[in-house]
């Protein structure tokens, strides 16, 4: 696989909503959009979708632009090809070539959050470590 692709699948996509966030873009590229526009449109929570197009904005792969006095962010892809490029690589290893896709899902899977680990199992270990010192 391409390593562009892993590059963008670990640093700026991190998870499947970013995937799937930037999938939509490639696929709808003329997208003028807000987080709560593309949520609905994607069926993927706000706050997931809201994360992730910070994410893809800060890497240069959307571009954010400030509505209604700020009120809004709507956001789009920019004009720079090499952002398109690199989409429609993705959108080739992903949707395409069955291996490629199996390859980015690891990678997606393999990466591990803290927010993943539910709140009563790090009070578990909260009060383990704490058992531990007495």
């Amino acid at each position: 696989m391409d390593a562009r692709i892993v590059e963008f699948v670990e640093k700026t996509a991190q998870n499947i909503v970013g995937l799937d966030v930037a999938l939509f873009f490639q696929a709808n590229p003329r997208t003028f959009d807000t987080a709560a526009g593309v949520a609905l449109r994607t069926h993927r929570g706000i706050d997931e979708v809201s994360a992730a197009l910070t994410r893809l904005a800060g890497d240069g792969i959307l571009e954010g632009f400030q509505r209604g006095d700020g009120k809004y962010i709507c956001y789009a892809i920019p004009s720079d090809p090499r952002v398109w490029n690199v989409l429609c690589l993705l959108s080739e290893a992903y949707l395409d070539r069955l291996e490629d896709r199996k390859e980015i899902i690891r990678l997606l899977m393999r990466k591990p959050k803290a927010a993943d680990v539910p709140v009563a199992a790090k009070d578990d270990v909260s009060a383990v470590e704490k058992g531990a010192g007495q």
